[in-house]
C-alpha cells in the first residue's frame, strides 16, 4: 500500500511539472483550467504531498522519508514550466470562414476580418494551449494572438 502511495505521489509531482500542458491532452478541462492554474497547481502539489504524508505515516521509514523529500523537491519545479516558456504557435490550423461556422451555439471563438471583408474564425478550445496562431486567409500571412 504505501508503494503505490508513493509512486503516485511522485508521478502526481511530475504531472504538475507539465500542468501548462494538460489542456493539449484533456481538453475537456477548458479555458478555466489555464485560469485558474497557480490555484490547481497549488492543489494537485497539495495532493501529492499528502499522499507521501500518509505513505510516511503508514510506514516510518528512511525510503519514505526519501519520497517525501523528492516530492517536496519536485513541487517547485512546477512553476518552472511556465505557459511563456512552453507556448508554441499553432501553424495553420483549421479555421472556416465565419458565416460556414457551425459550432454548438456554446462554444467561445476568436474572428478575424481581414481588408477584403473575409472573415473567417478559430475555435478557442482548440488554440487554448498556443496562444498564437499562424495562419493565412486571403493569401496574406497573418499571426493571431489572444
Amino acid at each position: 500500500m504505501t508503494v503505490l502511495l508513493s509512486f503516485f505521489a511522485i508521478l502526481i509531482s511530475v504531472l504538475a511539472i507539465q500542468m501548462n500542458q494538460w489542456v493539449s491532452f484533456v481538453p475537456q478541462l477548458g479555458i478555466e483550467f489555464q485560469y485558474y492554474r497557480r490555484r490547481n497547481r497549488v492543489v494537485v502539489s497539495g495532493i501529492a504531498l499528502g499522499l507521501a504524508l500518509v505513505a510516511l505515516s503508514l510506514q516510518p521509514n528512511f525510503t519514505q522519508a526519501i519520497v517525501v523529500a523528492i516530492v517536496i523537491g519536485l513541487i517547485p519545479l512546477s512553476g518552472f514550466m511556465h505557459a511563456a516558456k512552453a507556448l508554441v504557435a499553432v501553424d495553420t490550423p483549421k479555421h472556416v470562414s465565419a458565416s460556414a461556422a457551425v459550432w454548438a451555439s456554446n462554444s467561445q471563438i476568436l474572428g478575424y476580418v481581414d481588408d477584403d471583408g473575409q472573415a473567417c474564425a478559430w475555435q478557442l478550445d482548440t488554440l487554448i494551449p498556443h496562444h498564437l496562431i499562424n495562419d493565412c486567409v486571403a493569401g496574406k500571412p497573418i499571426l493571431v494572438a489572444w
